[in-house]
């Protein structure tokens, strides 16, 4: 193809015309088994074309090489050559393609070719129905959005067992439908407070990996409760490893004026509690560890063990990778985290981490955290709402 094209270009000049490409089989029987792949070019020079041009060739031999033969006139050249599908339509793309324009059809290609992967994979259920285009890059933006590729796969499952073929055609049917799935697995506790039977208050702890926020979402937590519901409020700290989180919090304590014990070992962790039982509601801070730290982590559930909470929030922020929360949530399952926490929701990239979250079987997710700011920034977990925040991510990427 490329010595055929050569010779047209020599022949008719730089400006010459293709006008029709086709491929076909030269020998063989009936032209359709057997001889040999035959890609075959028309092209006459700019502005000079007349229906009784004369015709010259490029013919294959027997070896596959061209060969030229008398090319008569300016009128319409016709080259052959044998030569692979695959070879031919490279050269010609390359031969004939305007600066740039090759980049833009490989970019074209590759991109077809990938949606085709994916609708292959997403057929992997073993259905053989054709997927929607619409319904492949849902599936795929799902998965950009951190999700678990699990996960994932049950909900184009669920979606395609649901829909009819001519439903899933439709793009915002499929993208609403898709919404209430994801807010359907997502389960949160609601917005519920209260002092338990007997007296005694609620005793709440946070755990989690460093960096995540606990400290001032502690704080957060504890000002709604004091300023907006008016309950009493007392705050317990065993991060001491962190001068600065013991002096962060002991200001938020003066500031809603919350009683705050700093307790270094499980036994002053009882005392401390103890101490605080005439409160409704008693928060504990503690250590950001991480969650590769097995040694810290058995230590921390000595403090728990002795502290009788009755809820132990696990603390995640809303940034981390997909491979950094399985770690976080196989390890820190194991202090008996009863509840999620999602933070930082306004410094993530995508959202998968919620739903991540709501799946993995460790409890419903109470809170969100969407910035710094005490107490304003935070809210009891809304499914809907973080539903809507994955598939606006997905529009968004």
């Amino acid at each position: 193809m490329a010595e055929a094209l050569g010779e047209v270009k020599r022949d008719l000049g730089r400006d010459a015309v293709i006008l029709r490409t086709r491929s076909r089989r030269r020998g063989g029987l009936l032209g359709l088994l057997g001889g040999k792949a035959v890609w075959e070019i028309i092209a006459c020079p700019a502005g000079a074309m007349t229906p009784a041009a004369s015709r010259g060739r490029y013919v294959s031999d027997a070896s596959g090489e061209a060969r030229r033969a008398l090319l008569v006139g300016n009128g319409p050249a016709t080259a052959e050559r044998a030569i692979s599908p695959a070879e031919a339509l490279g050269q010609l793309a390359a031969a004939t393609a305007p600066p740039g324009h090759v980049q833009k059809t490989l970019a074209r290609e590759v991109g077809e070719l990938r949606r085709l992967v994916r609708s292959l994979v997403a057929r992997r259920d073993g259905h053989t129905v054709d997927v929607p285009e619409n319904v492949v890059e849902l599936e795929e933006g799902l998965v950009e959005q951190g999700i678990e590729p699990r996960i994932v796969g049950e909900l184009i499952r669920e979606l395609r067992m649901d829909l009819t073929g001519r439903e899933l055609a439709d793009r915002q049917l499929v993208r609403n439908r898709m919404c209430e799935y994801v807010a359907a697995r997502i389960h949160t506790a609601g917005d519920t407070y209260g002092s338990h039977a007997g007296g005694r208050g609620r005793v709440i702890a946070l755990v989690g990996p460093t960096g995540v926020g606990k400290t001032t979402t502690i704080a957060k937590m504890a000002a709604n409760y004091k300023l907006r519901l008016g309950l009493r409020v007392g705050l317990i700290t065993i991060d001491t490893y962190r001068i600065a989180a013991v002096d962060q919090l002991q200001t938020y304590a003066e500031i809603i004026e919350v009683p705050l014990r700093t307790v270094l070992s499980p036994k002053e962790l009882r005392q401390g509690v103890y101490a605080l039982r005439g409160m409704d509601v008693v928060l504990i801070d503690t250590t950001g560890r991480s969650q590769n730290d097995l040694l810290r982590l058995s230590q921390m559930r000595s403090f728990l063990d002795v502290a009788e909470t009755d809820e132990v929030h696990l603390v995640v922020s809303a940034a981390t990778s997909l491979r950094c929360m399985r770690g976080v949530l196989e390890h820190f399952g194991t202090l008996g985290a009863n509840r999620m926490l999602l933070t930082k929701l306004d410094e993530a990239a995508t959202y998968g981490a919620a739903l991540n979250l709501a799946e993995a079987g460790i409890g419903p997710i109470g809170y969100v955290t969407t910035g710094q700011e005490v107490p304003d920034d935070i809210a009891p977990a809304d499914s809907m709402s973080l539903a809507k925040r994955i598939m606006g991510g997905i529009n968004h990427a």
